[in-house]
């Protein structure tokens, strides 16, 4: 099991030194990847928690220039607001910059407000979030001068280089609860990234997949809220005294879960520095494989 720390990017403790201290505390420790949350415009009525955010790609490139090894993700990038030629081109810079340090899970976001601030169409994002996944795909195979032609995009003979250092481009896991996220993670992408699902839930959802898969690699990476130390609270799995915590991530390993990114419950910037160092010392030796 590999663990990755959600960054305090967004909502009422994002500072800089917030997003930076927990970057390098979560490198020191042995962590294996730091990610950043993604939204851009979110009206007032859906975001207040959202406020203030970081921007994702450029935080990340900032992250790139301060840390030495920890991989850097984003949780998840809403790639139907975005052009995905630009994050193409952003994103394997980023790599290139890194050493190939870029990890990426896409979204299509949920907030309609968003999208109309942002000047794109909701009702087709699923589809435009299919192509724009080809378009990374195709940007990120390493070719120098490069066509597409699809529905939604197109560009030909556009020059793009340098290529993320990583072959074939970042790890790409599709986020999303749904069965048609999950479908989507299995027929285009390299893993599944769902947010809060139960071991049971995520189970019986694998075992409809797993013919599609064929066995090739694929990572189920659930992002999770951890709250160490108290009392276990049903409605969350990951909590309470560190030994119940390791049982329940045992039970999302027999699910099939292989890759965890962990959302540490903290009032303050000690506090979540020190639920990581407990879980570090307490979890992680057991775990971490």
């Amino acid at each position: 099991m590999k663990f990755g720390v959600i960054l305090p990017n967004y909502g009422a403790q994002a500072t800089r030194l917030a997003v930076l201290d927990t970057a390098l505390l979560a490198e020191s420790l042995g962590f294996h990847s730091a990610w950043l949350t993604d939204h851009m415009a979110m009206p007032e009525s859906d975001g207040p928690a959202y406020t203030p955010i970081f921007e994702a790609v450029s935080t990340a490139a900032y992250l790139a220039a301060s840390t030495g090894s920890i991989r850097l993700g984003i949780s998840a990038l809403i790639l139907p607001q975005r052009n995905p030629y630009e994050m193409a081109k952003a994103l394997a810079t980023i790599d290139a910059l890194s050493g190939g340090r870029v990890m990426l899970a896409l979204g299509i976001g949920w907030s309609k407000g968003e999208y109309a601030n942002l000047g794109y169409e909701f009702t087709n994002r699923g589809k435009r979030m299919d192509e724009g996944i080809q378009v990374l795909r195709t940007l990120w195979r390493g070719g120098r001068v490069i066509s597409y032609q699809g529905r939604y995009y197109h560009f030909e003979r556009a020059q793009f280089a340098p290529a993320p250092v990583q072959p074939g481009g970042p790890p790409l896991w599709t986020a999303g609860n749904s069965p048609k996220a999950l479908r989507r993670a299995a027929l285009l992408t390299d893993g599944w990234h769902p947010t809060t699902l139960k071991p049971d839930e995520i189970g019986q959802m694998l075992r409809v997949i797993r013919p599609l898969l064929a066995g090739r690699p694929f990572e189920v990476a659930p992002r999770l809220s951890i709250s160490l130390g108290g009392e276990a609270r049903p409605e969350q799995p990951l909590s309470g005294p560190p030994g119940q915590v390791v049982e329940a991530m045992q039970a999302y390993a027999a699910a099939g879960v292989t890759y965890m990114v962990l959302q540490f419950a903290a009032e303050s910037q000690p506090e979540r520095e020190r639920a990581m160092r407990l879980f570090a010392r307490e979890i992680l030796p057991q775990m971490a494989g």
